[in-house]
């Protein structure tokens, strides 16, 4: 039920109103039900839901310290992605609350159930609904192609959740005629526990899974640390509940207790310090064992200083619950959660140099993945012209139309714009401007920040050598047979610090060029530490140092010096 999934992950997510209302479900409860997810979506504002969490994200990132040009290419990715869920749930939110008027479901887990490998139900409010509403709401969940059906119990439609089960409603279907409801299930004593919050969910812990940890059914492998709390936990702990309120992100005035958004009850007051306590003494261990393990592998380019993890310790320890009588509490310390945010800053802030280092590595092998995929449409196109790629098109007078970067784009799954431009129109015409803005991925270095519309290709080739016009009479002169000191020896692709637009036949270097060095006085360049990229015929890419040899450099950028192989020259 891949659909339903999906729906339910957006009503979870879309959810702003109170649950107040889950006694609703009351005669779905039985004495077996070990789990109860109620969900109320009566108040759901789906604007409002979004500039929250744009607000939410964007505070994130400012706290982990991303700079100017990161946090708006984040920021602005962010919003994307969610203009994208508006367009996906924004009709199906409608159809569910407009048409169906439906304002709340319930998710139940039933141990009769469980047995019977149905892992649980979704229950649905269905009084005085229409024939055609049930067709809507089939049509809605794609149900036409799903084996399963609803099941008609009492006020609501039920539908069972279950992979294995060819026709699982009959199973559904005896168990609610011999289900009795149990309106003191402790379950409602949990979700008492947790007022007004948006979201509410209770579960008690089953006799089987109580019996499974005494009989010592648990991993052999499992450190003694972690089997003592499970085996301590699953004997004490009656029920537990959990929520979760938008009130505080929202600028609201929270319900009470809406900091709490998980409390364990127990058998006694004393078990309540003695789990936490445990609790505690397993964050030391999981730490102590990180940083071991973290110590002990010397492949890892960066090593955490002490100081992390013991930031790491006391930041878990302040997300320890609270022994509150026979119950323990798991708080959001901090109005609006803005403790958490500024402890997660802090943290990031003790490994910035590692992130920023690892955030560039990530840059820089997507601008080798591009090189890459330059260099195969170059033996793509090449293959199928016989030929390589012309530096530019001609027109019948000689003059230039187009940079041997549009010609590639069949060759890099660009056909669609391939055919889009006019080819016999110079590439700067009213028509083929309309294309300067264009973003071909494979044409821009992420780590240069200078780039942006009209100017965001950062790559190059050396005119008149590998790459020559196509001039009259001389199409047949750019081949492979022509670089006669091998591919492997002979620069293809050159990073520059100065974008320019990706349709510019005249945007290329000059061999003369390559003497100026690496980040110099020169074009050749990148905003990566210490160097740029290049890319040699052979389809390999390197990064080259600003401390090259210029005369290297120029004879790699030469396709004939007949100097031997720069390996030796560097």
């Amino acid at each position: 039920m891949k659909t339903l999934t999906k729906i339910l992950f957006c009503l979870v997510v879309l959810t702003t109103g109170r649950l107040f209302a889950q006694e609703t479900f009351t005669p779905l409860v039985s004495e077996n039900c070990v789990a109860f997810v109620h969900i109320d979506f009566s108040g759901v504002e789906i604007d409002k839901v979004k500039g929250t969490v744009q607000k939410a994200g964007e505070d994130i990132l400012r706290s982990l310290g991303f700079d100017d040009g990161s946090f708006k290419s984040t920021a602005r990715e962010l919003s994307n992605e969610l203009e994208k869920l508006d367009i996906v749930i924004r009709p199906t939110f409608d159809t569910i609350t407009k048409d169906l008027g439906i304002r709340e479901i319930a998710v139940i887990a039933d141990m009769e159930l469980i047995e019977q490998e149905i892992p649980f139900i979704v229950a649905i409010p269905w009084k005085d609904k229409t024939s055609k509403q049930l067709d809507t709401l089939r049509e809605l969940l794609n149900m036409e192609s799903e084996p399963v059906d609803f099941v008609k119990v009492g006020n609501f439609l039920v539908l069972p959740i279950a992979d294995r089960w060819a026709s699982p409603e009959e199973v559904v279907s005896e168990w609610a005629d011999e289900m009795e409801p149990a309106p003191k299930s402790p379950i409602f004593d949990a979700l008492k526990s947790v007022a007004d919050a948006e979201i509410k969910l209770a579960a008690v812990l089953p006799e089987q899974l109580r019996a499974m940890a005494r009989s010592g059914g648990m991993p052999p492998d499992m450190p003694s640390e972690v089997k003592g709390l499970l085996l301590f936990a699953t004997q004490k702990i009656q029920w537990v509940s959990a929520s979760i309120s938008f009130h505080e992100i929202l600028g609201e005035k929270p319900p009470k207790n809406a900091d709490v958004l998980l409390t364990l009850k127990v058998t006694k007051n004393s078990d309540a310090v003695q789990l936490r306590g445990m609790l505690e003494q397993l964050i030391d261990f999981g730490v102590t064992t990180m940083r071991f393990e973290m110590e002990r592998d010397h492949n890892m380019a960066f090593q955490p200083p002490p100081l992390f993890f013991q930031f790491i310790r006391g930041y878990l320890r302040t997300l320890l619950p609270d022994a509150e009588d026979d119950t323990l509490k798991f708080r959001l310390k901090g109005q609006g959660g803005q403790t958490v945010v500024a402890v997660a800053g802090v943290g990031t802030a003790l490994l910035l140099p590692a992130v920023q280092a690892a955030r560039e590595a990530a840059r820089r092998m997507q601008c080798v993945n591009h090189l890459k995929m330059i260099t195969l449409a170059i033996h793509n196109y090449h293959d199928v012209n016989s030929a390589l790629p012309p530096l530019y098109s001609v027109d019948k007078n000689g003059k230039p139309l187009h940079s041997w970067r549009v010609l590639l784009l069949p060759y890099m799954e660009q056909q669609a714009l391939y055919e889009l431009i006019r080819h016999d129109e110079p590439w700067d015409s009213e028509y083929n401007s309309q294309f300067h803005d264009w973003v071909v991925p494979y044409y821009s270095c992420p780590t240069n920040p200078l780039c942006g519309p009209g100017e965001g290709c950062t790559y190059v080739a050396v005119a008149g050598e590998a790459f020559v016009p196509a001039v009259k009479g001389r199409e047949g002169v750019h081949t492979f047979a022509r670089l006669e000191d091998g591919t492997s020896n002979t620069l293809a692709v050159i990073e520059v610090r100065e974008p320019f637009c990706w349709m510019d036949p005249t945007a290329d270097i000059e061999l003369e060029d390559l003497a100026q060095g690496i980040n110099a006085d020169g074009r050749c360049g990148s905003f990566h530490p210490g160097g740029c990229n290049i890319a040699l015929f052979d389809g390999s890419v390197r990064f080259i140092p600003n401390t090259i040899d210029t005369e290297v450099l120029q004879s790699l950028g030469d396709c004939n010096d007949g100097k031997p192989s720069w390996h030796d020259l560097w």
